[in-house]
């Protein structure tokens, strides 16, 4: 606070001012408090408020100004906490009563209305119309009246409403991807529970179909994501196989949604796969390089020939061995599934610390060197002779 207040003399500010600037402060210092945070595999932190997500990018609005971060960059992005905003009053619409036999002239009506901006007032007769039975009000009409109603909710600024009615435009589809995409366009209002889609203020059906349609598109772009994230035992090819099938099964799901859209990001999945290989198998490299070290001196003590020592050894050493063999085999497997998939930089890309890693897990097949045995561990070596570096291997017990 010492320092905004030299600022605010320097500059000439009246000293009336500064409980003013002092409160501006704290309140900068609070939202700071609150903002997102996204952090850089460099290790460089952002804080601000994250206005656009996507596969390719993240975009932070911070107070030194818009910052844009491509999303292979991005190691974890932290959502800050934010102050409830104002409930938005939304006006209530209570469905007209119509008479069947007038149905034509409130239909008429609604349309009026909905000419002349009066959306509660078209709101109320086109919900009274769909009351109506299918003798009354025939599917065409119905149709119209739905996305007109659609474009009223979303009007008044009513998601739920605007979702409800979605999914009557869906019941009336004939046509099942006209039906699914209806119905995630009412799944993306209500689990926005506003009306907006990605940053974008919605105010008409046609704008809810063409923002919620690439919305949910990068949707099942992040599940089929995730479940290359999270796939296991890649060192097996027929795991990697069948974790590429099922993570571009769900990708595909998006072209109904964005046609194309599964083509256009398929390298995306298969990349996160083998991310997920290159970051085990350097985490494998930095437990066994400290692990080793742990299983030399367990063999070098004093005891290190008894019978208990060698179980002790075994236990320890065998899910060493198990990572370190399964992060071999797994890097060794990139180049084939880079062929397999026609995707050649997804190993070429890699190739350099791909080599780099198999060396390292290579030597790790060893005792670091320098290590001295216990003679029996030799098998046939002379005591008095430098031993050559021996590979670690389960103890023969009994």
């Amino acid at each position: 606070m010492r320092h905004a207040k030299q600022s605010a003399t320097s500059r000439g500010w009246p000293s009336a001012a500064l409980p003013g600037l002092a409160a501006t402060v704290l309140l900068m210092l609070a939202a700071t408090a609150m903002a997102d945070r996204v952090i850089t595999k460099a290790g460089e932190t952002f804080n601000g408020t994250v206005i656009e997500e996507t596969a390719e990018k993240v975009v932070l609005k911070t107070l030194s100004g818009t910052v844009t971060i491509d999303r292979e960059q991005v190691k974890t992005i932290e959502k800050g906490s934010v102050e409830p905003k104002a409930p938005t009053v939304v006006p209530q619409v209570v469905a007209a009563q119509v008479d069947p036999t007038k149905a034509p002239q409130a239909l008429k009506d609604a349309k009026s209305a909905l000419g002349a901006g009066e959306w509660v007032k078209a709101a109320g007769l086109m919900e009274g119309l769909l009351l109506l039975d299918d003798r009354t009000l025939a599917a065409e009409d119905r149709v119209g009246v739905t996305g007109a109603l659609i474009t009223c909710y979303l009007q008044m600024k009513d998601a739920q409403g605007a979702a409800r009615s979605l999914l009557r435009r869906a019941a009336l589809a004939t046509d099942p991807l006209d039906k699914k995409r209806l119905v995630a366009a009412a799944d993306v209002l209500k689990v926005s529970g506003a009306t907006e889609i990605g940053g974008k203020a919605i105010t008409r059906f046609e704008e809810v179909i063409a923002a919620a349609m690439p919305y949910r598109a990068q949707d099942y772009l992040k599940e089929a994501n995730n479940l290359a994230a999270k796939a296991q035992r890649l060192n097996e090819m027929t795991q990697l196989d069948k974790a590429a099938t099922m993570a571009l099964k769900r990708l595909q799901e998006a072209d109904s949604f964005v046609p194309g859209f599964s083509a256009a990001h398929r390298k995306e999945p298969l990349t996160t796969i083998v991310n997920n290989i290159m970051e085990t198998a350097r985490k494998t490299v930095e437990f066994c390089d400290k692990e080793r070290q742990t299983l030399a001196t367990m063999a070098t003590s004093g005891s290190a020939l008894s019978v208990q020592a060698a179980k002790a050894w075994n236990d320890r050493a065998k899910p060493y061995m198990a990572k370190r063999e399964a992060a071999e085999a797994a890097l060794k497997n990139i180049q084939i599934f880079a062929q397999k998939n026609d995707a050649a930089e997804l190993y070429t890309t890699n190739e350099k610390e791909i080599a780099s890693l198999l060396k390292k897990l290579d030597d790790l097949q060893y005792y670091p060197e320098g290590t001295v045995l216990p003679y029996s561990t030799y098998y046939g070596y002379p005591y008095s002779s430098t031993p050559p570096r021996v590979k670690m291997q389960l103890r023969r017990i009994g």
